[in-house]
């Protein structure tokens, strides 16, 4: 606690969410927990496990469970049925707006 509150702050853009550089590692990688654990003088993939624990109840209607690879990797993955059920909704949607409500 005490490393957290010295810390630098943690923002939005160091969330570091990018596309999945090979298909193996899922659809999605984040890497966050690399520049935050250093912050807090904690070892990555304890930091990545943290925040995947924190993470996979707001992914688990879409996204599979969150894995940890290598030093403090986050790899996400799509869940099929997910998938196949909104791509199943926006070919139904007869108002040619893919599913998507009016802003």
């Amino acid at each position: 606690d005490a490393a957290a509150a010295e810390a630098k702050p943690f923002t939005i853009a160091d969330t570091m969410v990018t596309l999945a550089t090979r298909a193996d590692f899922g659809d999605y990688q984040v890497n966050a927990a690399m520049g935050l654990a250093k912050s807090l003088g904690m070892n990555p993939r304890e930091c990545a496990s943290k925040i995947a624990d924190k993470i996979k109840p707001k992914l688990e209607d879409c996204m599979e469970e969150p894995e940890i690879a290598g030093p403090g990797f986050i790899n996400l993955r799509f869940k099929q049925d997910y998938l196949t059920s909104t791509v199943q909704s926006m070919a139904q949607d007869a108002s040619g707006r893919l599913g998507l409500p009016k802003v």
